[in-house]
C-alpha cells in the first residue's frame, strides 16, 4: 500500500536508450559546466526547448536572447547554482534530474539599479536535462521548487526569486511569494468548522 519501491538499476539496465546512464551523467556535468549550454549552444539540439513553471517553453534563440538580457553575472559575480544529486530517470529515457540550491550576492548593477548587497539563497529546486539519442540537449527544465520554506526568497525559485530578494520583483502575481487566496483561506476555515 502507498507505492512501489522501484528497482532503478534494473529498469536502467533494460533501457534501449543508446547512451548509458554513466555517459548521461557525464554529459550532464559538461552541460552544467557550460551554464546549461548557454556558453556553448552547440550542446543543444536544433529543437531545444527551455521550460520553467511559469515561463516557456522557449526555443533555442528565444531562450538565448532572454538569458543574455539579464547580465546576471555582472550583477551577481558569485552566482552559483550548486548542482547536486544527479540521477538518470528510469522511466523517461535520456532524462537526467538534479537539484540546485542557488546562492548569489547582489554586488553589481541590475536593470540599471545600484546593487543592494543582498545575499540570495533560493529554496531547493529540481532541474532536468533531456538528451536526444545523439547526446544533444533537447529540453532544459528549471525552477521547480521542492520546499518553499527554505531559502530567503519567500519560496520563489529561478530568476523570480533572485529579482524579488534584491527588491526588483517583477510586476505580476506569479513572480511574488506565495500567498493563499481569499477563496483558499475560506475553504480552509469552512473545513475546520465542519470537522
Amino acid at each position: 500500500a502507498g507505492g512501489t519501491l522501484i528497482d532503478e538499476q534494473a529498469m536502467l539496465a533494460q533501457s534501449d536508450f543508446p547512451i548509458s546512464p554513466e555517459e548521461l551523467l557525464e554529459k550532464t556535468r559538461l552541460v552544467l559546466r557550460k551554464d546549461s549550454g548557454v556558453l556553448d549552444p552547440s550542446l543543444w539540439a536544433n529543437d531545444f526547448e527551455f521550460c520553467a513553471p511559469i515561463i516557456g517553453p522557449l526555443g533555442k534563440e528565444e531562450f538565448l536572447e532572454a538569458a543574455g538580457g539579464f547580465n546576471i553575472y555582472d550583477a551577481f559575480p558569485d552566482f552559483d547554482n550548486r548542482y547536486y544529486n544527479l540521477n538518470v530517470d528510469p522511466f523517461e529515457p535520456g532524462r537526467v534530474w538534479f537539484f540546485t540550491r542557488l546562492v548569489a550576492t547582489h554586488t553589481g548593477k541590475l536593470f540599471g539599479k545600484e546593487p543592494s548587497g543582498d545575499n540570495v539563497q533560493l529554496p531547493p529546486q529540481v532541474f532536468s536535462l533531456k538528451f536526444t539519442p545523439q547526446g544533444l540537449v533537447k529540453e532544459l527544465t528549471v525552477g521547480y521548487v521542492v520546499d518553499r520554506r527554505q531559502g530567503n526568497t519567500g519560496g520563489l525559485g529561478g530568476m523570480f526569486g533572485v529579482f524579488w530578494k534584491v527588491g526588483q520583483g517583477l510586476p505580476f502575481r506569479e513572480a511574488r511569494p506565495y500567498k493563499p487566496s481569499l477563496t483558499f483561506r475560506l475553504f480552509g476555515w469552512i473545513g475546520r468548522q465542519v470537522s
